[in-house]
């Protein structure tokens, strides 16, 4: 143990003797501490039971005359600066990461030597890293204190927000936006719809509302190249139709645009996956590879049947099963919203779709938190199209959004005046 991080120790536990009252102000974890974490332990059982830190009180939970003598010691020349505690919090966590990092490092250089599979050791060696950087042991383990403080926070949160729409990550469609209240972390949004309607481009409308929002976004693109999502991208930004930049054909008026938008999105917090051939436990991987290298708010996989199981079982809704729970359970680990897209069946050619048109629909109705379906008349190319909610597990279903559909940039937009109609 170097001497910089028993000095930090001891600043630690000298601000704690002095100013009892801060104990429960910060976060202190015994697990960061060598020297003193039995004094952090009976520190933290102390305050948790509503009495004052002080000598008295510590020699209730610690017997050790000599322990007792050295925090005594600690506290008449020990150094310490209460404004200076979250630094010393920060410097001592850091190295438990850094500890916890090297023990799995460590650990798969073993597994590596003894012939383990791969993929598994850098799918563990992934999860070990991502539990040291986001403390997610210790968020998964609460009493109901810790819960109710969370929740409180939460609400806290939720109260400061209403100003701004409320805390969840806003689509840009004002009506939608005001219905599920955004896209919340942990929650599965899943989009449904049939070919051709605009899927992936509502999707990447909401990306480029959460972007140029400040939010760091995934896209997992199964089916389109990156290259082929730029050009969406720029298309719905710019204005100029996608089939001109598909052509490259441009007037000057267009590269002066073109430019403009270059500039505007070269910048934005997008990273793109467009690996054709993914498995749900890839998505789990790349989606821990976002969080760890500079972290991630939201991620859309494009689409839901293109993901694939590591081993298929020839049972088509199994599988899908399968797929749906693992991308719900990426959304949990990782405490992020996830959108799929998802196909329709064939069924609802003729009709407006409904939750159970989707594809091996019974397990994704379970696991997502929002059901969308987007429609458009076909029959009627003035008709709005149309964003139905058909499953909102925080609030109202059954609602009808009016949409602008502009078929040359592949942008959805808000209407104006919109209807809802609960059924």
């Amino acid at each position: 143990m170097s001497q910089q991080k028993i000095n930090c120790e001891d600043s630690v536990v000298v601000v704690l003797l002095r100013n009892p009252e801060c104990a429960l102000k910060f976060d202190i974890r015994p697990e960061w501490f060598s020297k003193w974490r039995e004094v952090i332990v009976a520190i933290n059982q102390i305050s948790a039971s509503g009495l004052d830190v002080d000598m008295l009180t510590i020699s209730q939970h610690i017997k050790n005359p000599e322990s007792l003598k050295q925090i005594s010691q600690l506290l008449i020349h020990g150094s310490g600066s209460l404004a200076n505690m979250q630094t010393y919090l920060n410097y001592l966590q850091s190295l438990e990461k850094a500890s916890q990092i090297k023990q799995a490092l460590e650990t798969a250089i073993s597994e590596i030597n003894g012939g383990e599979k791969i993929d598994d050791i850098v799918s563990a060696l992934m999860q070990s890293t991502l539990m040291a950087a986001t403390n997610q042991a210790a968020k998964n383990n609460l009493t109901i204190k810790d819960a109710m403080a969370v929740f409180l926070d939460k609400l806290e949160e939720t109260f400061d927000a209403r100003d701004k729409g409320g805390i969840g990550l806003k689509t840009g469609i004002r009506y939608l936006d005001g219905i599920i209240g955004g896209l919340h972390p942990s929650d599965m949004i899943v989009v449904g719809a049939r070919p051709g309607v605009g899927k992936t481009a509502f999707a990447l409308s909401v990306i480029m509302n959460a972007i140029k929002s400040g939010n760091r976004v995934g896209f997992v693109s199964t089916e389109m190249s990156a290259q082929q999502v730029m050009l969406r991208i720029t298309s719905a930004d710019s204005g100029i139709a996608a089939h001109k930049l598909r052509d490259a054909d441009l007037q000057d008026t267009d590269w002066t645009r073109l430019t403009g938008t270059i500039n505007r999105l070269v910048d934005l917090p997008l990273r793109i996956c467009d690996k054709p051939n993914m498995t749900a436990h890839d998505v789990l991987l790349q989606s821990k590879a976002w969080m760890i290298d500079g972290g991630i708010d939201f991620i859309v996989i494009d689409y839901l049947t293109r993901v694939k199981i590591g081993k298929p079982t020839g049972n088509q809704v199994q599988d899908v099963g399968e797929v749906v729970t693992a991308l719900k359970n990426v959304a949990r680990i990782l405490d992020i919203p996830v959108m799929v897209l998802a196909q329709l069946n064939r069924q609802a050619a003729q009709r407006k779709p409904i939750m159970s048109d989707l594809r091996d629909s019974g397990v994704i109705e379970q696991e997502a938190d929002q059901i969308i379906m987007l429609h458009r008349d076909y029959d009627d190319e003035n008709a709005p199209a149309e964003i139905l909610v058909e499953k909102n597990r925080h609030g109202e279903s059954s609602a009808r959004i009016l949409c602008n559909f502009d078929k040359q940039t592949m942008r959805w937009e808000d209407l104006m005046k919109n209807e809802y109609d609960d059924e």
